[in-house]
């Protein structure tokens, strides 16, 4: 089985990250739970301080504990699904940090994304977000679901109202990443085997 991580790419108070987070995970869970597992991520969880190695992961080892841990955490994961905040047509700065405290264990691996803001819906975030993804060797797959002017489909109580079209996107999204990680996993293996 492998593991697929979904992140929460935000750790404002008032984030909407969380909904969309808990639903594609409660989702694959039921729907692809004999396929891989999931593990839902939550960044203002990991709290991690801002980047603090004296030099790149990818250039040396990592010194520091909290470091140390976060790597070994990514990189027992086969693939990622990022719930994508859009900040100023960008992503957060909180992915961005929890992005570069890493390096090989990102590597070889699929990428999806999952976003929301205004009228975009969060594709400007992702296009940058998908220019580091390259950069840290992750193989970022095309299809999105956008979530465009979320604060206009919650209900009375707060809660998204997720259409059949978002349900069936999401259930592609999901079954991409699971085929590219398990596509993936032995080409890895056997890459590290030769380093």
């Amino acid at each position: 089985m492998v593991n697929i991580a979904i992140i929460l790419g935000s750790s404002r108070p008032s984030r909407f990250s969380v909904q969309p987070g808990q639903w594609i995970y409660d989702r694959a869970r039921a729907q692809f739970g004999d396929k891989a597992d999931f593990t839902l991520v939550d960044l203002k969880e990991v709290d991690l301080p801002f980047f603090d190695e004296p030099v790149s992961p990818a250039m040396a080892p990592s010194v520091n504990e909290h470091s140390l841990a976060w790597q070994q955490q990514v990189a027992g994961y086969d693939g990622f699904i990022f719930i994508v905040a859009e900040y100023n047509h960008s992503y957060s700065a909180v992915l961005k940090n929890a992005i570069d405290f890493s390096w090989h264990e990102w590597g070889y691996k699929p990428a999806s994304f999952v976003s929301y803001g205004s009228a975009a819906g969060g594709a400007r975030a992702v296009e940058h977000l998908r220019q580091v993804a390259a950069e840290v060797r992750m193989y970022d797959l095309r299809d999105q679901l956008l979530l465009p002017h979320y604060y206009g489909n919650l209900d009375d109580k707060g809660q998204y109202k997720f259409s059949e079209s978002d349900e069936k996107l999401a259930d592609a999204i999901v079954d991409a990443n699971i085929f590219w990680a398990k596509t993936m996993k032995p080409a890895r293996e056997a890459l590290a085997a030769t380093q």
